[in-house]
């Protein structure tokens, strides 16, 4: 993603998929979402996400299915580590969580945590624009309930 967003063409095999899709979420290794998720986080994020279009294929037929890798834009230091538990390495990164607690000063409506990999976090309000339009294959679990 990020070789892409340099506007460097990274070597990359064709990746194919099996089964009906039937998610607007597809995880490649990055966030993955269908042209009706980027189109609705474009309107409603603008300039806080990113987007670069790519291709995936089916298995059986080798259709192709256009989906986005998305780029959230803001990362916030916003882990109150002193009221969280959390399995910590000496990389800074995240690598368990019993409790995450954040700091109450967070107003953004999308944003990544940071030191914590392969996770977008939303706002109430941008999390329930996603349930009234209908988009699939996104887990909305609250932040005192996620654990790893």
């Amino acid at each position: 993603m990020e070789l892409l967003s340099e506007g460097k063409t990274p070597k990359i095999s064709k990746i194919y998929y099996e089964g009906k899709n039937s998610t607007d979420y597809i995880s490649l290794g990055g966030f993955g979402v269908s042209y009706n998720a980027m189109s609705f986080f474009k309107r409603e994020c603008g300039e806080n996400v990113n987007f670069i279009p790519t291709v995936i294929y089916s298995k059986d037929t080798n259709e192709p299915l256009n989906i986005y890798l998305m780029k959230v834009n803001i990362e916030l230091d916003c882990v109150d580590y002193e009221k969280s538990e959390l399995f910590v390495l000496s990389d800074k990164n995240i690598r368990g969580i019993d409790k995450m607690v954040l700091k109450t000063d967070v107003n953004e409506e999308i944003f990544t945590i940071k030191n914590l990999l392969f996770s977008i976090t939303v706002s109430e309000n941008i999390k329930n624009k996603m349930i009234d339009l209908g988009l699939r294959g996104f887990d909305y679990i609250p932040i005192e309930e996620f654990t790893f």
